[in-house]
């Protein structure tokens, strides 16, 4: 909704700056796709605010809505910022997302062809970190290889991102946060069975061991926490100032791979594939059956995007939410899970709006 009164406000307040406006207003579109895809991934059909406040458009519509913002949103937005607006979307996070968004849509061809687009373009110049622990570390922020981070200094004069790293924190003596969000032994041990160690230790920490920053994790409640979530100058502030990756090349190379696969590539799919497993020191994968390697880019992006805030999302896409349910102990019910309900507040506040099947 901000976006939306944010881009009316631009178009009608008579700003002389053409290419400012047209920037504020590509900044805009750019975040209400973002809103507009966790909303369709989560619930399906929502309203389009500037269309219809209580009548929910469908689920193609709401995606047709977010294919347009992003695509007009990249031909208003630079590819590059000077420091002074580090931060802000850039074409290049557009044409990023889009490749996400079709990748969710199964537009095989459109998802690979846009992802193609940003790892090979001199215009953007994105590029893999060489050591995958930094990329959430404070040298990380904003690097080669982010395409969009959220913002978080954390201090008074620009309050960052309210306890992120606080509830996921380590609990106990030696902690500084509540606990929450923490790895499950499933997951250990997708790492330990593919041998991941590298993955394993920049995303996990354990107890009774020592931080990357030389700080003593003791005898804590819980065994294991998010390290992705980790501030080591902040720790367990209010508002952290760790940057929230929202986008990375890591993922989009993983949707080339994923769209390539699906579309007979399998070269193309492999060398995607095997950079991302390459830096982590991996073996390459060489299965040229597509259901095989279906599942490896499943699994790598299991491991590569852990705590990343899409796993969820990528096992209803994918139709693996019954059976890694089941595996955590867990109950997943086709024809209901995939889609959250409508929160009952929504429903009293618009009493015409339909609930979701099943709940």
């Amino acid at each position: 909704g901000r976006a939306t009164q944010a881009i009316e406000y631009a178009e009608t307040y008579d700003l002389t700056d053409e290419a400012y406006k047209n920037r504020l207003i590509g900044e805009s579109k750019f975040l209400r796709a973002v809103s507009y895809f966790w909303l369709v991934r989560g619930w399906g059909d929502v309203t389009l605010q500037n269309v219809d406040d209580i009548n929910r458009a469908s689920r193609e519509e709401v995606y047709a809505f977010i294919e347009q913002d992003l695509t007009e949103a990249m031909d208003a937005l630079p590819a590059s910022y000077n420091n002074a607006n580090l931060g802000r979307a850039t074409k290049g996070a557009a044409h990023g997302l889009l490749s996400k968004v079709y990748l969710y849509q199964e537009k095989w061809q459109e998802a690979y062809d846009a992802a193609t687009a940003v790892i090979n373009s001199s215009e953007y110049n994105y590029s893999l970190l060489d050591d995958y622990s930094m990329i959430w570390r404070v040298e990380g922020e904003n690097s080669s290889e982010s395409l969009f981070e959220i913002q978080a200094r954390g201090e008074s004069i620009a309050h960052g991102i309210q306890q992120y790293s606080q509830t996921q924190g380590a609990r106990g003596t030696t902690g500084w946060g509540w606990g929450f969000n923490t790895p499950s032994e499933n997951l250990l041990a997708a790492f330990n069975d593919e041998g991941d160690e590298i993955r394993r230790d920049a995303t996990i920490m354990f107890r009774n061991t020592t931080l990357y920053d030389g700080y003593v994790l003791g005898n804590t409640e819980n065994p294991m926490y998010n390290y992705k979530a980790y501030s080591s100058a902040n720790k367990g502030a209010d508002d952290t100032d760790k940057n929230l990756r929202y986008l990375r090349l890591g993922e989009i190379y993983l949707i080339q791979a994923e769209a390539a696969n699906e579309l007979g590539q399998t070269t193309e799919a492999l060398t995607a594939l095997n950079a991302i497993r390459d830096r982590v020191d991996l073996p390459a994968v060489t299965t040229t059956d597509q259901t095989e390697l279906r599942k490896a880019i499943w699994k790598e992006r299991r491991l590569e995007l852990a705590f990343e805030h899409d796993r969820w999302f990528d096992l209803v896409r994918t139709g693996q939410g019954q059976e890694a349910m089941a595996a955590d102990g867990r109950t997943f019910v086709v024809g209901k899970h995939e889609l959250f309900p409508i929160p009952n507040q929504q429903l009293i506040d618009t009493p015409e709006m339909t609930q979701n099947p099943n709940w």
